[in-house]
């Protein structure tokens, strides 16, 4: 058996267990589904006590009982089968709701590391595609597959029982079905997983494209983004093509073959009826059963597609929901009453294997105190901060908090104790009230204004005609880079967190805002531990301590004053206003 093959049976036998925690719900499906199926055998035999016996016999009080049994029965039917697509419905929704959330739940809890190597189009479609093409597996497979399977052996049971003879030169065909079945799903299983990764790339560029647009703008680079989407497209396109050709060769010969059956019957059954071994109701019956008996198969023909499709997608889904390094947000000690004492201690990190970003750095930030970073773009500042928070681990070396290893407490305890102002300032779409309450879920109105405040950021929000109902738009877009950074200021401050990390959290605020946060930042100042990433001046020179970075390792540290009389490098950074 091929790899590809074997893959496709794990994903089936996972989605089956998965199915598992669904199972009453499936059982209800599967027996209105298998009542439903029942019935067909009725009309056909009503068919045949018409022919056979009440025509002949002129029974008029007969007929009305037939007819009446025969629309019973048929209303029966749809009764059953209005009550199971509201059951198969719920059975969907419930299956792919659950299968969303783990896959959502497993995203947000990835490391860092693998959103760095992943295309966030990709993610979006499996979610968005590949988890209801997954869950189609099982329906189609309850719905279709177990339903068909049950009608197509009611149809045979009663041929086979109203003439033996009759019915095996019906279900010839049969064998050849079911192998072609099978030749088509090994045949198409690798064309269909080709065409979901060109879906997945044709997504990314779109993404890509969607978030990117206003560089696309500014570079003019409308033209080569066309064509690269005009590649990736013709790509799916060309995978596309080769699923519907495997599809126009397999679906007319499986119709051929079930044709091929109604033939011998029609041309079998005149001849019995001719010769007087079947009589002209067990015909008219046997064209209705074998009607009956070629629908499911050729329902069958469309499931075994839909298998194909969705096992490849669970496959892809599977493969996300197996990613090792998943965070554990309560793993470990709890951090109660964290003092904010921070220290690395000789500390070495490189995003990629021999490329080193921090060398052997230490630093120790006393509990009240502020720390001041500056050096460089590129010297490895913000991935200071990247380790405190436990994005990433170092490769050697310690962070600690409060004289621990920052590993030794849960993720959840630790960020707790930490509000990161990044610096991209990043906003959720939504409201201003929405992306302040990240920073204390709970927090009322009172608090929301407070914290504005103490980010100079009351006065624009109070300008607004829906002041803090004020949606940002994707990204914070409707906001200027100023106000989504005091914004963003606002939510740390909010969080009230013992230790505070400013990562350029100033740079795209005037020189009024700035001196109003630098007055705020005073009185934060006075209780809780401040680690700040700065070029500006100004926002340094009131530090307990500076440290300056060099090619990831830090070369001198002291206050703004010994620091100019003492190293050159932080004298030249302050020459030409790179702090």
């Amino acid at each position: 058996m091929s790899s590809s093959h074997a893959h496709l049976r794990a994903s089936a036998a996972r989605l089956l267990r998965f199915a598992r925690s669904h199972w009453r719900m499936a059982l209800l499906q599967f027996t209105l589904a298998a009542l439903g199926t029942s019935l067909i055998i009725v009309f056909p035999s009503i068919v045949q006590w018409f022919i056979d016996d009440l025509i002949p016999r002129r029974d008029l009080a007969g007929v009305w009982r037939a007819g009446g049994l025969a629309a019973g029965a048929f209303l029966l039917r749809e009764l059953l089968f209005s009550l199971r697509t509201r059951v198969s419905s719920a059975f969907e929704q419930r299956m792919t709701t659950d299968l969303r959330g783990r896959l959502h739940h497993k995203i947000l809890r990835l490391p860092l590391g693998w959103f760095d190597r992943q295309s966030t189009g990709d993610i979006l479609t499996r979610m968005a595609d590949d988890v209801p093409a997954t869950q189609r597996v099982i329906l189609e497979g309850i719905e279709q597959g177990m339903t068909s399977l049950l009608q197509i052996l009611i149809c045979a049971a009663v041929m086979l029982s109203t003439h033996l003879q009759l019915a095996l030169v019906v279900m010839l065909p049969v064998p050849f079905i079911a192998a072609g079945g099978w030749l088509f799903t090994r045949w198409v299983a690798p064309r269909s997983r080709e065409a979901k990764e060109a879906a997945s790339r044709m997504n990314s560029l779109l993404h890509d494209s969607i978030t990117g647009i206003r560089q696309i703008k500014a570079y003019t680079a409308e033209q080569a983004k066309q064509s690269a989407f005009h590649h990736t497209s013709e790509a799916l396109r060309h995978s596309q093509q080769r699923l519907m050709n495997a599809w126009s060769v397999y679906s007319p010969l499986m119709g051929f073959l079930g044709s091929l059956g109604l033939v011998l019957l029609l041309s079998i059954g005149a001849h019995g009826v001719i010769t007087g071994t079947v009589s002209t109701g067990e015909l008219l019956k046997f064209i209705f059963l074998l009607g009956f008996f070629l629908e499911p198969i050729s329902r069958l023909h469309g499931v075994n597609q839909t298998f194909v499709n969705g096992l490849a997608s669970a496959e892809r889904v599977f493969h996300l929901l197996d990613q090792p390094g998943e965070e554990d947000l309560e793993k470990g000690d709890a951090l109660p009453h964290p003092r904010g004492e921070v220290e690395f201690r000789q500390v070495h990190f490189g995003y990629q294997d021999g490329k080193p970003v921090l060398q052997g750095v230490s630093l120790h930030a006393q509990p009240r105190q502020t720390v001041a970073i500056v050096g460089a773009t590129g010297s490895g500042k913000s991935t200071l901060f990247q380790l405190l928070t436990r994005f990433y681990e170092p490769g050697s070396g310690q962070v600690l908090i409060d004289g621990r290893p920052a590993s030794d407490y849960s993720l959840r305890s630790l960020r707790a104790a930490l509000a990161y102002v990044t610096q991209d300032a990043f906003l959720f779409a939504g409201t201003i009230r929405d992306n302040l309450r990240l920073g204390c879920a709970d927090a009322g109105d009172e608090q929301l204004w407070h914290a504005l405040r103490q980010a100079s950021a009351d006065d624009f929000v109070r300008d607004r005609p829906d002041g803090l109902d004020t949606i940002v738009g994707e990204r914070g877009v409707m906001l200027s880079g100023g106000e989504r950074q005091r914004i963003a200021m606002a939510r740390a401050f909010l969080k009230n967190a013992p230790v505070l990390l400013l990562d350029e959290a100033t740079s795209a605020v005037d020189t009024r805002s700035e001196a109003a946060i630098q007055s705020a930042l005073e009185k934060l100042r006075a209780d809780r531990t401040c680690l700040v990433i700065a070029h500006r001046l100004s926002t340094v020179v009131s530090a307990d301590v500076i440290h300056v970075m060099r090619h990831g390792a830090f070369i001198a540290q002291g206050t703004h004053a010994s620091l100019l009389s003492s190293c050159p490098y932080y004298r030249e950074l302050a020459s030409i206003s790179l702090l």
